[in-house]
């Protein structure tokens, strides 16, 4: 580590080639989820990198190096457990969850899920498949009449399950 401090392009990838296989098994053995390891081991070089300045020659490269790799780890799993905090698990992904107004398309579909199944068709065959009032009624087998009111009601019942 000295004559890579120096500048000794050859000395420092030595040095890294044989701290190598030791750091992937202290990473291994402190990071749960395999497919952060190679991230940490990566991140890890580029902070004794970033560190090397205060190696002091003497001393041995492993205890350093090691300390270096715990603060990297700590820093990784403080991260980890930040973002699952953060994160709401759910049992099935809505199907436009992300597009423009995806969470009130999600609201209206769940409301939708509630209303009976007639006046959830009429709004579906309407509103939903832009049909006209007389083509909705007759593909349900009913009058044009009995179609609006069924909409009127569904109407009705969704202001009131979305609360507007």
């Amino acid at each position: 580590m000295a004559d890579a401090q120096r500048g000794n392009a050859e000395a420092y990838r030595a040095l890294l080639d044989d701290i190598g296989p030791e750091l992937m098994g202290f990473l291994r053995a402190r990071v749960p989820d395999s497919q952060d390891v190679g991230d940490l081991y990566q991140e890890t070089f580029l902070a004794l990198h970033r560190s090397r300045h205060t190696y002091e020659a003497p001393r041995p490269v492993e205890p350093w190096l090691f300390a270096i790799a715990a603060h990297v780890v700590a820093r990784h799993l403080r991260r980890r457990r930040t973002r699952i905090g953060r994160e709401v698990l759910v049992g099935v992904l809505p199907e436009e969850a992300m597009a423009e107004g995806g969470y009130a398309r999600l609201q209206l579909a769940q409301a939708l899920d509630r209303l009976p199944p007639t006046h959830r068709e009429a709004i579906e065959l309407v509103k939903l498949e832009g049909l006209s009032t007389e083509a909705a009624a007759a593909r349900v087998g009913t009058t044009p009449g009995a179609l609006r009111v069924r909409a009127h009601r569904a109407y009705s019942a969704l202001r009131r399950l979305l609360g507007s």
